[in-house]
Protein backbone atom coordinates (compact mmCIF):
# COMPACT_ATOMS: atom_id res chain seq x y z
CA UNK A 1 0.00 0.00 0.00
CA UNK A 2 2.62 2.40 0.76
CA UNK A 3 4.38 1.67 -2.60
CA UNK A 4 1.68 2.71 -3.88
CA UNK A 5 0.92 6.00 -2.36
CA UNK A 6 4.26 7.18 -2.98
CA UNK A 7 3.31 8.21 -6.40
CA UNK A 8 -0.21 9.51 -5.85
CA UNK A 9 1.60 11.93 -3.26
CA UNK A 10 3.92 12.79 -5.37
CA UNK A 11 1.43 13.33 -8.10
CA UNK A 12 -0.37 15.36 -5.38
CA UNK A 13 2.53 17.47 -4.37
CA UNK A 14 3.03 18.21 -8.26
CA UNK A 15 -0.64 19.86 -8.50
CA UNK A 16 -0.34 22.00 -5.24
CA UNK A 17 2.85 23.23 -6.46
CA UNK A 18 1.86 23.67 -9.63
CA UNK A 19 -1.44 26.07 -8.23
CA UNK A 20 1.08 27.91 -5.97
CA UNK A 21 2.78 29.30 -9.08
CA UNK A 22 -0.53 29.73 -11.59
CA UNK A 23 -2.83 32.32 -10.06
CA UNK A 24 -5.30 32.05 -13.20
CA UNK A 25 -4.85 35.37 -14.17
CA UNK A 26 -4.95 36.38 -18.06
CA UNK A 27 -4.64 39.16 -20.21
CA UNK A 28 -6.19 38.90 -23.32
CA UNK A 29 -3.55 41.44 -25.48
CA UNK A 30 -4.62 42.74 -29.27
CA UNK A 31 -1.62 44.21 -31.54
CA UNK A 32 -2.33 46.28 -34.67
CA UNK A 33 0.10 44.52 -36.70
CA UNK A 34 2.54 41.77 -35.70
CA UNK A 35 4.88 42.69 -38.45
CA UNK A 36 5.35 46.35 -37.00
CA UNK A 37 9.03 46.84 -35.56
CA UNK A 38 8.55 49.25 -32.97
CA UNK A 39 5.14 46.63 -31.47
CA UNK A 40 6.66 44.33 -31.76
CA UNK A 41 9.31 45.33 -29.11
CA UNK A 42 6.73 46.30 -26.79
CA UNK A 43 4.82 42.72 -27.22
CA UNK A 44 8.22 40.92 -26.17
CA UNK A 45 8.79 43.07 -23.57
CA UNK A 46 4.99 43.35 -22.33
CA UNK A 47 4.72 39.82 -22.32
CA UNK A 48 8.03 39.24 -20.12
CA UNK A 49 6.78 41.93 -17.25
CA UNK A 50 3.07 40.12 -17.35
CA UNK A 51 4.47 37.04 -16.81
CA UNK A 52 6.85 37.81 -14.01
CA UNK A 53 3.98 39.87 -12.34
CA UNK A 54 1.59 36.42 -12.81
CA UNK A 55 -0.28 37.05 -15.57
CA UNK A 56 -0.19 34.91 -18.26
CA UNK A 57 -1.05 37.31 -21.75
CA UNK A 58 -3.07 35.73 -25.11
CA UNK A 59 -1.67 37.66 -28.33
CA UNK A 60 -3.85 38.33 -31.04
CA UNK A 61 -2.50 39.89 -34.41
CA UNK A 62 -5.43 41.77 -36.61
CA UNK A 63 -3.15 42.53 -39.61
CA UNK A 64 -3.61 45.95 -39.66
CA UNK A 65 -7.39 44.99 -40.03
CA UNK A 66 -9.94 46.63 -38.14
CA UNK A 67 -12.68 44.59 -38.78
CA UNK A 68 -10.84 41.59 -37.91
CA UNK A 69 -9.53 42.79 -34.46
CA UNK A 70 -13.14 43.95 -33.25
CA UNK A 71 -13.63 40.16 -34.32
CA UNK A 72 -11.06 39.27 -32.14
CA UNK A 73 -12.14 41.54 -28.94
CA UNK A 74 -15.90 40.39 -29.39
CA UNK A 75 -14.68 36.69 -29.04
CA UNK A 76 -12.87 37.41 -25.94
CA UNK A 77 -15.26 39.13 -24.49
CA UNK A 78 -18.10 36.16 -25.07
CA UNK A 79 -15.33 33.71 -23.73
CA UNK A 80 -14.72 35.87 -20.12
CA UNK A 81 -11.77 38.20 -20.83
CA UNK A 82 -10.60 39.16 -17.05
CA UNK A 83 -8.90 42.06 -18.91
CA UNK A 84 -8.16 43.66 -22.32
CA UNK A 85 -4.78 45.33 -23.66
CA UNK A 86 -5.97 47.20 -26.69
CA UNK A 87 -3.81 48.58 -29.37
CA UNK A 88 -6.39 49.55 -31.72
CA UNK A 89 -5.84 49.92 -35.86
CA UNK A 90 -8.21 52.52 -36.21
CA UNK A 91 -7.75 54.61 -32.94
CA UNK A 92 -10.27 57.46 -33.31
CA UNK A 93 -12.86 55.55 -34.98
CA UNK A 94 -13.31 52.45 -32.77
CA UNK A 95 -11.96 53.29 -28.96
CA UNK A 96 -15.43 54.18 -28.08
CA UNK A 97 -17.05 51.19 -29.39
CA UNK A 98 -14.40 48.85 -27.40
CA UNK A 99 -14.79 51.01 -24.09
CA UNK A 100 -19.00 49.99 -24.38
CA UNK A 101 -18.34 46.31 -25.39
CA UNK A 102 -16.19 46.10 -22.41
CA UNK A 103 -18.32 48.03 -19.94
CA UNK A 104 -21.53 45.85 -20.96
CA UNK A 105 -19.19 42.72 -19.34
CA UNK A 106 -17.46 44.57 -16.42
CA UNK A 107 -14.22 43.85 -18.37
CA UNK A 108 -11.07 47.03 -17.40
CA UNK A 109 -9.80 48.17 -20.87
CA UNK A 110 -6.17 49.39 -21.18
CA UNK A 111 -5.44 50.86 -24.33
CA UNK A 112 -2.00 51.72 -25.45
CA UNK A 113 0.49 52.80 -27.76
CA UNK A 114 -2.24 54.32 -30.44
CA UNK A 115 -3.89 57.10 -29.24
CA UNK A 116 -7.41 56.77 -28.41
CA UNK A 117 -10.78 59.79 -27.67
CA UNK A 118 -10.64 61.44 -24.15
CA UNK A 119 -14.26 59.66 -23.48
CA UNK A 120 -13.02 55.75 -23.97
CA UNK A 121 -10.54 56.63 -21.07
CA UNK A 122 -12.60 59.27 -19.40
CA UNK A 123 -13.05 58.08 -15.44
CA UNK A 124 -16.37 59.24 -15.10
CA UNK A 125 -17.74 57.39 -18.01
CA UNK A 126 -15.59 54.26 -18.09
CA UNK A 127 -13.49 54.57 -14.57
CA UNK A 128 -12.07 50.84 -15.25
CA UNK A 129 -10.28 52.39 -18.66
CA UNK A 130 -7.09 53.54 -19.18
CA UNK A 131 -4.34 54.85 -21.48
CA UNK A 132 -0.32 54.29 -21.56
CA UNK A 133 1.17 55.80 -24.61
CA UNK A 134 2.96 59.22 -25.40
CA UNK A 135 2.32 62.59 -26.49
CA UNK A 136 1.17 62.40 -29.96
CA UNK A 137 2.93 65.64 -30.64
CA UNK A 138 6.36 65.44 -28.99
CA UNK A 139 7.94 63.02 -31.42
CA UNK A 140 7.32 65.88 -34.17
CA UNK A 141 8.60 68.63 -32.17
CA UNK A 142 11.78 66.60 -31.12
CA UNK A 143 12.11 65.44 -34.85
CA UNK A 144 12.26 69.57 -35.46
CA UNK A 145 15.04 69.72 -32.96
CA UNK A 146 17.44 66.96 -34.82
CA UNK A 147 16.89 68.33 -37.89
CA UNK A 148 17.39 72.16 -36.87
CA UNK A 149 20.38 70.82 -34.65
CA UNK A 150 21.92 69.05 -37.95
CA UNK A 151 21.43 71.77 -40.53
CA UNK A 152 22.71 74.78 -38.50
CA UNK A 153 26.23 75.43 -38.34
CA UNK A 154 28.11 78.59 -37.79
CA UNK A 155 24.74 81.23 -38.40
CA UNK A 156 24.07 79.15 -41.92
CA UNK A 157 23.14 76.08 -43.09
CA UNK A 158 25.70 73.21 -42.63
CA UNK A 159 27.03 72.94 -46.51
CA UNK A 160 27.13 68.82 -45.69
CA UNK A 161 23.57 68.63 -46.16
CA UNK A 162 22.97 71.50 -48.60
CA UNK A 163 23.81 69.83 -51.39
CA UNK A 164 22.61 72.73 -54.24
CA UNK A 165 24.57 75.19 -52.33
CA UNK A 166 21.36 77.18 -52.26
CA UNK A 167 21.35 77.96 -48.71
CA UNK A 168 17.78 75.78 -48.60
CA UNK A 169 16.80 72.41 -47.82
CA UNK A 170 14.82 70.34 -50.29
CA UNK A 171 12.31 68.16 -48.07
CA UNK A 172 10.07 64.61 -48.79
CA UNK A 173 8.02 63.81 -46.53
CA UNK A 174 7.20 60.08 -45.37
CA UNK A 175 3.85 59.65 -43.20
CA UNK A 176 1.52 56.88 -42.07
CA UNK A 177 -2.07 57.64 -41.69
CA UNK A 178 -3.92 60.51 -41.52
CA UNK A 179 -6.65 59.22 -39.07
CA UNK A 180 -3.29 58.00 -36.47
CA UNK A 181 -2.73 60.93 -33.61
CA UNK A 182 1.01 60.08 -34.11
CA UNK A 183 1.31 60.39 -37.78
CA UNK A 184 -0.32 63.81 -38.01
CA UNK A 185 1.88 65.16 -35.01
CA UNK A 186 4.71 64.03 -36.36
CA UNK A 187 4.38 65.08 -39.90
CA UNK A 188 3.09 68.77 -38.49
CA UNK A 189 5.30 69.53 -35.73
CA UNK A 190 8.09 68.24 -37.08
CA UNK A 191 8.43 70.46 -39.89
CA UNK A 192 7.19 73.33 -37.77
CA UNK A 193 9.75 73.17 -35.36
CA UNK A 194 12.67 73.40 -37.34
CA UNK A 195 11.30 75.94 -39.48
CA UNK A 196 10.99 77.92 -36.04
CA UNK A 197 14.46 77.29 -35.06
CA UNK A 198 16.09 78.16 -38.31
CA UNK A 199 14.29 81.42 -38.12
CA UNK A 200 15.59 81.77 -35.06
CA UNK A 201 19.20 81.61 -36.85
CA UNK A 202 17.97 84.02 -39.53
CA UNK A 203 17.58 81.18 -41.91
CA UNK A 204 15.27 80.22 -44.52
CA UNK A 205 12.53 77.18 -43.87
CA UNK A 206 12.32 74.10 -45.29
CA UNK A 207 10.80 73.49 -49.02
CA UNK A 208 9.16 70.74 -49.27
CA UNK A 209 9.03 68.93 -52.43
CA UNK A 210 5.66 67.17 -53.68
CA UNK A 211 2.67 65.94 -51.48
CA UNK A 212 3.41 63.86 -48.07
CA UNK A 213 3.19 59.96 -49.07
CA UNK A 214 1.56 57.47 -46.66
CA UNK A 215 3.79 54.87 -46.41
CA UNK A 216 1.87 53.34 -43.63
CA UNK A 217 4.70 52.66 -41.39
CA UNK A 218 6.01 50.15 -43.81
CA UNK A 219 9.96 49.90 -45.07
CA UNK A 220 8.74 48.56 -48.74
CA UNK A 221 6.21 50.66 -49.47
CA UNK A 222 8.50 53.34 -47.87
CA UNK A 223 11.46 52.36 -50.23
CA UNK A 224 8.73 52.41 -53.31
CA UNK A 225 7.93 56.02 -52.48
CA UNK A 226 11.48 57.05 -52.42
CA UNK A 227 12.20 55.61 -55.60
CA UNK A 228 9.43 57.71 -57.00
CA UNK A 229 10.95 60.63 -55.68
CA UNK A 230 14.11 60.01 -56.85
CA UNK A 231 12.82 59.62 -60.26
CA UNK A 232 10.84 63.00 -60.16
CA UNK A 233 13.10 65.38 -58.58
CA UNK A 234 17.09 63.81 -58.56
CA UNK A 235 19.42 63.87 -55.64
CA UNK A 236 21.61 66.93 -58.01
CA UNK A 237 20.26 70.11 -59.37
CA UNK A 238 17.61 73.09 -57.72
CA UNK A 239 15.21 70.99 -57.00
CA UNK A 240 17.19 67.79 -55.89
CA UNK A 241 15.86 65.99 -52.60
CA UNK A 242 18.22 66.60 -49.73
CA UNK A 243 16.19 65.46 -46.48
CA UNK A 244 13.67 62.86 -45.82
CA UNK A 245 11.29 63.29 -42.42
CA UNK A 246 9.54 59.90 -41.98
CA UNK A 247 7.06 59.11 -39.28
CA UNK A 248 8.79 55.98 -37.95
CA UNK A 249 12.24 54.40 -38.48
CA UNK A 250 10.87 51.36 -40.77
CA UNK A 251 9.89 53.94 -43.02
CA UNK A 252 13.10 55.85 -42.70
CA UNK A 253 15.00 52.76 -43.20
CA UNK A 254 12.97 52.29 -46.53
CA UNK A 255 14.52 55.77 -47.80
CA UNK A 256 17.80 54.64 -46.77
CA UNK A 257 17.60 51.73 -48.57
CA UNK A 258 16.28 53.03 -51.65
CA UNK A 259 19.26 55.89 -51.43
CA UNK A 260 22.06 52.92 -51.35
CA UNK A 261 20.94 52.09 -54.40
CA UNK A 262 22.05 55.37 -55.73
CA UNK A 263 25.34 54.99 -53.74
CA UNK A 264 24.21 57.49 -51.09
CA UNK A 265 23.63 57.09 -47.51
CA UNK A 266 26.59 54.16 -47.10
CA UNK A 267 28.53 56.18 -44.26
CA UNK A 268 30.23 58.71 -45.87
CA UNK A 269 29.12 61.85 -46.53
CA UNK A 270 27.52 61.61 -49.88
CA UNK A 271 24.38 61.08 -47.98
CA UNK A 272 21.06 62.68 -47.06
CA UNK A 273 19.84 63.90 -44.03
CA UNK A 274 17.03 61.08 -42.68
CA UNK A 275 15.45 61.25 -39.53
CA UNK A 276 12.72 58.94 -38.39
CA UNK A 277 10.73 58.09 -34.84
CA UNK A 278 11.03 54.97 -32.50
CA UNK A 279 14.55 54.16 -31.84
CA UNK A 280 14.51 50.69 -33.34
CA UNK A 281 18.02 48.22 -33.31
CA UNK A 282 18.22 48.76 -36.75
CA UNK A 283 17.64 52.24 -36.70
CA UNK A 284 20.24 52.71 -34.18
CA UNK A 285 22.47 50.33 -36.11
CA UNK A 286 22.00 52.79 -39.22
CA UNK A 287 22.68 55.53 -37.38
CA UNK A 288 25.91 54.41 -35.69
CA UNK A 289 27.14 53.71 -39.15
CA UNK A 290 26.35 57.12 -40.72
CA UNK A 291 23.47 55.61 -43.38
CA UNK A 292 20.82 57.40 -41.48
CA UNK A 293 21.30 60.68 -38.74
CA UNK A 294 19.22 60.61 -35.98
CA UNK A 295 15.39 59.01 -34.71
CA UNK A 296 13.27 60.05 -31.75
CA UNK A 297 13.37 57.17 -29.38
CA UNK A 298 10.00 55.93 -28.15
CA UNK A 299 10.60 53.64 -25.03
CA UNK A 300 8.81 50.11 -25.23
CA UNK A 301 10.39 48.61 -22.17
CA UNK A 302 9.31 51.32 -20.23
CA UNK A 303 5.85 51.19 -22.14
CA UNK A 304 5.52 47.44 -21.63
CA UNK A 305 6.33 47.90 -17.88
CA UNK A 306 3.69 50.20 -17.04
CA UNK A 307 0.81 48.57 -19.22
CA UNK A 308 2.03 45.01 -16.84
CA UNK A 309 1.65 47.17 -13.61
CA UNK A 310 -1.32 48.81 -14.22
CA UNK A 311 -2.78 45.20 -14.98
CA UNK A 312 -1.48 43.71 -12.53
CA UNK A 313 -3.30 46.25 -10.15
CA UNK A 314 -6.55 46.13 -12.03
CA UNK A 315 -6.53 42.50 -11.68
CA UNK A 316 -5.61 42.32 -8.33
CA UNK A 317 -9.04 44.92 -7.45
CA UNK A 318 -7.04 48.00 -6.73
CA UNK A 319 -6.46 50.99 -8.26
CA UNK A 320 -4.53 51.33 -11.53
CA UNK A 321 -1.95 53.69 -9.74
CA UNK A 322 -1.77 51.77 -6.50
CA UNK A 323 2.08 51.92 -5.51
CA UNK A 324 3.14 53.07 -8.87
CA UNK A 325 5.23 56.33 -9.92
CA UNK A 326 2.85 56.88 -12.79
CA UNK A 327 0.53 59.92 -12.22
CA UNK A 328 -2.74 60.76 -15.11
CA UNK A 329 -2.23 63.16 -17.80
CA UNK A 330 -4.76 65.08 -16.06
CA UNK A 331 -8.00 64.70 -13.77
CA UNK A 332 -10.88 64.09 -16.57
CA UNK A 333 -8.49 61.68 -18.58
CA UNK A 334 -6.96 58.07 -17.67
CA UNK A 335 -4.13 58.65 -19.48
CA UNK A 336 -0.38 58.01 -18.80
CA UNK A 337 2.02 59.31 -21.41
CA UNK A 338 5.94 57.60 -21.44
CA UNK A 339 8.44 60.55 -22.35
CA UNK A 340 10.34 60.47 -25.50
CA UNK A 341 14.16 61.15 -26.07
CA UNK A 342 16.35 61.91 -28.83
CA UNK A 343 19.21 59.44 -30.76
CA UNK A 344 21.49 61.08 -32.88
CA UNK A 345 25.33 59.56 -33.52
Amino acid sequence: MKKKLIPVALGLLGFITSCAHTNGLTADVFIYQFSDTYIGTVRTALETNLKEKGVTPKFYDAGGVQATQTQQIESALSTGSQILLANLVEQTATGDAVAEKAKAKDVPVIFFNREVPDSSVNPATYPDNAFVGTDPDQAGYMQGEILAGALIKDGAINPLWDKNGDGKINYVMLRADESNAEANGRTKYSVQEANRLLAEAGLDPLVHLGEDYNAGWSKDNAKQAMDNFISTYGLTGANAIECVIANNDDMALGAVASLQTQNYNKGGENALLVVGVDATAAAQAAIDAGEMYGTVKQDAEAMAQCIAELTANKLAGKDFLDGTSYAWDSETVHKIRIPYGSYTK
